[in-house]
């Protein structure tokens, strides 16, 4: 320990390698009971020290308190969470982690590693606007919303998609500077979980143009009423559109296997298998690593704290394990309900011509008729690009999704 600490500098960033990893264990109240001799080494602390003492006890000022309220929402009902934080040693030094914090027995197991993305930059310029609002009056849950209105702005849904992308990006970031090859079933995963996302936005574009449409059956019905000739026929053709329409309003919103849920922690299908499988690597690497470094510390049992990583490790592969079960028959059904769509437009579109044929029939020119066909065809062509888009993205999707399966012929847990 004085070896390591007559390296350190005097001012600025504790020494913390790419290929280091550490980790601490608390108790349910916060209270550390064991730890990796890394982790003494970064925060220039000796056993005795941490056994006992509140995590907080290497808690930098620079943190907005926001993230820790999102974090701490999260574990507590049970998530995993993956955060970015900011440490603060013993001597004053300081060092950034990528945080993967899990619920284990009677307390939470958090993983770091250094960050190295290019998400860094983003993330200490959006937590020093934090903290300068914090210091202004804004309370921890306010800012926690803040966190989440800021990460819709730049792209993410919500916090759960937020911790998915950042992960998989550390540990690209890592690898990448230790030299390692990139783990390509990870990255095929991730295109799924991006074209997923376009087919969600999709839908949600096309269910409120569908919405929009119950009032062009209606005026059709009105107009209709007013006709001296064809009056029964186009009244006839305005109701079969309006059920045809409910048909492909109910469809669109039966999409439930794409639903995402309500809150910063809701998450997706692929999303969750993804960010499981990133943690079970990084679990299984941590696990390794600790079983390597055969240094005693006093206060630390080896072999419990051993169990409770394997444990962890085993636990992660196996919920990514089913959730990517859950992901496969989730695709499937996909585009079984896509093709139904289509053919749902198509009977749409279908009416939509009986009616341009039986105004042509009509002896008188209605104004108002022809008003609602032309917002009809116009309505066609935005559902029909719609559609297109949603078709593409999903096939997209699927076609990421089947490398991935190509990639892991031997279970989904595996190494590429």
């Amino acid at each position: 320990m004085e070896q390591a600490r007559a390296l350190r500098p005097r001012s600025g960033a504790a020494p913390f390698a790419a290929d280091e990893v550490f980790f601490s264990r608390t108790d349910g109240r916060g209270v550390i009971r064991s730890f990796n001799d890394v982790f003494l080494r970064i925060a220039d602390y000796a056993p005795g020290d941490l056994i006992g003492a509140p995590h907080r006890i290497i808690r930098h000022p620079d943190m907005p308190k926001g993230v820790f309220h999102l974090m701490w929402e999260g574990i507590k009902a049970g998530h995993p969470i993956g955060a970015y934080v900011k440490n603060r040693a013993r001597d004053g030094l300081h060092y950034w982690v990528f945080a993967l914090v899990t619920p284990v027995e009677d307390g939470y197991l958090s993983v770091r590693i250094k960050p190295s993305s290019d998400l860094m930059p983003v993330i200490e310029q959006e937590y020093a606007s934090l903290l300068a609002a914090e210091a202004g009056g804004l309370s921890p849950e306010a800012s926690a919303r803040r966190i989440c209105e800021r990460l819709r702005a730049l792209g993410f849904p919500n916090y759960a998609a937020f911790q998915t992308e950042a992960l998989l990006r550390e540990m690209r970031s890592r690898r990448a500077l230790l030299g390692q090859p990139p783990e390509r079933d990870l990255d095929a995963l991730h295109r799924m979980v991006v074209d997923l996302r376009k087919v969600r936005g999709e839908l949600a574009d096309l269910q409120h143009v569908l919405h929009g449409a119950n009032l062009l059956t209606a005026n059709m019905r009105i107009v209709a009423a007013k006709l001296s000739e064809g009056r029964r026929t186009i009244s006839e053709i305005a109701r079969s559109y309006g059920v045809m329409l409910s048909d492909v309003q109910s469809h669109v919103s039966g999409f439930s296997s794409l639903e995402r849920g309500e809150g910063p922690h809701a998450t997706c299908g692929e999303e969750r298998g993804l960010f499981l499988l990133c943690a079970a690597r990084l679990m299984d690497g941590v696990r390794a690593d600790f079983a390597t470094r055969a240094v005693a510390l006093d206060g630390v049992d080896r072999d419990r704290e051993s169990r409770i990583l394997s444990e962890v490790a085993e636990t992660y592969a196996r919920d990514a394990e089913g959730a990517m079960t859950a992901v496969l028959d989730q695709a499937r059904a996909l585009r079984r309900n896509v093709e139904y769509l289509r053919r749902l437009i198509v009977g749409l579109s279908t009416v939509r011509i009986a009616c341009r044929v039986e105004s042509g029939m009509l002896s008188h020119r209605s104004a108002g008729l022809e008003t609602i066909i032309g917002r009809i065809d116009a309505l066609q062509d935005t559902i029909g690009s719609g559609l297109e888009r949603i078709d593409t993205a999903c096939g997209a999707a699927l076609s990421a999704l089947r490398d991935w399966h190509a990639l892991v012929p031997r279970g989904v847990a595996a190494a590429a």
